[in-house]
């Protein structure tokens, strides 16, 4: 019953803490009110407080998680100009580039997926036949792929991003199939959504950081 009083404002700061919490191995604490409403902290300040949440997280696993999130940096950043000057170039918003290329690949440019999805993009070899891509793990050329293609998505569902990006997942013909709805993969629902939350985190990370 208390989650169903947690405003959106103290929902993005537990995520915070949440986040904080994992980085160092702590514990968040929550005492609640006399209305019942919770106060969320990283410190027990009182004998009110109780754990809500603990990261039990091995040191040497934490560690791990930081070192492969700094790699993850390091890769986008070697990839910026080139997705910035290409997505420009075809009239797509390099943050929702950056946003794809994030969940597709986490920037690794020579990433190869089960299917065989391959490159920062995880393109596929038809769907890189298709673009003139040769070389699928040259960066310039997987990503000039990717992003024609999604341009195309975007123009053939009217500027729809959801359905574009639905569209990019699963194929525009299972979008279309579902007359023009996102379909109801499971892989499809979940992508769509994660793409969209790393857009507008990177939209707001540009916004701070022009």
């Amino acid at each position: 019953m208390v989650f169903s009083r947690l405003t959106v404002k103290m929902f993005i700061a537990l995520c915070g803490m949440a986040a904080a919490c994992a980085q160092a191995g702590s514990a968040i604490y929550v005492s609640y009110g006399a209305d019942g409403t919770p106060s969320f902290s990283s410190q027990p300040y009182d004998s009110n407080y109780r754990v809500f949440l603990r990261d039990d997280t091995p040191a040497l696993e934490r560690k791990s998680h930081r070192k492969a999130s700094a790699q993850l940096v390091e890769r986008r950043e070697k990839l910026k100009p080139l997705i910035d000057s290409t997505a420009l170039r075809h009239g797509v918003d390099p943050d929702l580039v950056r946003a794809v290329v994030h969940v597709e690949s986490g920037f690794d440019a020579r990433a190869v997926s089960p299917k065989g999805a391959t490159g920062s993009m995880q393109l596929m070899p038809a769907t890189a036949a298709r673009y003139g891509v040769t070389n699928l793990k040259d960066p310039a050329q997987n990503l000039e792929g990717g992003v024609r293609y999604l341009k195309d998505l975007l123009t053939l569902f009217e500027g729809n991003t959801h359905l574009a990006l639905a569209a990019y997942n699963a194929g525009e013909n299972a979008v279309l199939r579902y007359a023009r709805n996102i379909p109801p993969y499971k892989e499809t629902r979940l992508y769509v959504p994660e793409v969209l939350t790393r857009y507008e985190s990177y939209k707001q990370l540009n916004a701070q950081n022009p």
